[in-house]
């Protein structure tokens, strides 16, 4: 089945790992900074429930790139001519949406009377003036040789507080260190929760949050991350992490400082080595896995530090977050043998 996914703009190449994680045999057929069409087995429901897609939407039926007004007409000639719409569950109310080019526009009325009637008679459902039910859209792409026929699977991201990492990319993050139903995980740099809130959703052993601000009026720890029974909650310098013993880690998902943004006791290069040192301490000897999300100017400093902590980096993922460029490395122990 062709599905089409909207994202976060600069998360590009997290969103298609994880989807291939996720999803079984995935093959992209087109990409742009924000958005995908990509085919897979997977029932759109699972699709949906990917909560790092802005949008998601089951792709019913593609025409050649036209006006919005000629793709309206041909594809109510399709609903009406063709199965695409026979066996759509649950649909007692729909609306319709047209976005061209990342901009919302309105139908002429008569093709778009025509399409709604087509959908009506489709599936037997009934027209809601005020939203609700299902959308389907007919979405048009900068770059895409195709208008596209849709429905809506996902309802999109919620916003996340102000100078709080976004669900999403914390989601990403998280996937991206292979995360186990045993792993003991710690985000030394913690912050706003949101990667241990991310890492909660998913099957874990033990967590620790841990942040040197903790305690302080400007950080508010999560309700639910205090609640847990599971989770254990540290005011620590990240440098030297003392109530975590040596080799207790399995998996370390961090948004350390970055050096630019933030002010630092030390400069940077010197900060990055500490603070591998560090992660190399905690983690374990054999299967500790390890993801930074950094600037991509401290991802220069980074990169070269791996080897020395004992840790291979695997992937680098060039992002922006925020308009910023941004590197997500992914990596874990070396490989040992005997």
């Amino acid at each position: 089945m062709r599905y089409f996914a909207q994202f976060r703009a600069g998360l590009g190449e997290l969103v298609i790992d994880s989807l291939r994680r996720d999803l079984p045999s995935v093959k992209v057929v087109s990409s742009d900074e924000s958005s995908l069409i990509f085919d897979t087995g997977s029932d759109p429901s699972k699709v949906g429930n990917l909560g790092y897609l802005k949008n998601a939407f089951s792709v019913l039926g593609t025409i050649p790139r036209s006006s919005a007004q000629h793709a309206a007409e041909r594809f109510a000639e399709q609903v009406l001519a063709t199965p695409m719409l026979r066996g759509q569950r649950r649909v007692t109310s729909f609306r319709t949406m047209v976005s061209v080019d990342g901009k919302l526009l309105g139908l002429p009325r008569p093709a778009k009377i025509r399409l709604e009637s087509a959908i009506a008679k489709a599936t037997g459902a009934r027209l809601s003036l005020r939203g609700g039910g299902v959308e389907y859209w007919l979405i048009g792409r900068r770059d895409v040789t195709s208008m596209l026929f849709c429905r809506r699977l996902t309802t999109g991201i919620k916003p996340c507080a102000a100078g709080s990492l976004g669900a999403d990319l914390a989601s990403l993050l998280v996937k991206a260190s292979d995360p186990r139903p045993d792993d003991v995980f710690l985000d030394p740099f913690a912050g706003s929760g949101s990667i241990v809130r991310a890492r909660m959703a998913l099957p874990y052993g033990r967590a620790t949050y841990s942040d040197l601000a903790v305690g302080e009026p400007e950080l508010q720890v999560p309700p639910e991350i205090r609640r847990s029974s599971r989770v254990t909650v540290l005011a620590e310098n990240a440098l030297e992490l003392p109530s975590i013993s040596t080799g207790s880690v399995s998996s370390i998902v961090t948004d350390p400082p970055w050096g630019e943004y933030d002010r630092l006791d030390l400069d940077f290069a010197t900060f990055a080595r500490r603070m591998m040192a560090s992660f190399d301490r905690v983690l374990d000897p054999w299967r500790g896995r390890l993801v930074l999300l950094l600037s991509r100017r401290a991802g220069e400093i980074t990169h070269g530090l791996w080897p020395s902590a004992n840790l291979r980096l695997v992937q680098s993922h060039q992002l922006l977050v925020n308009g910023h460029p941004a590197s997500a490395q992914i990596g874990g122990r070396l490989l040992r043998v005997g």
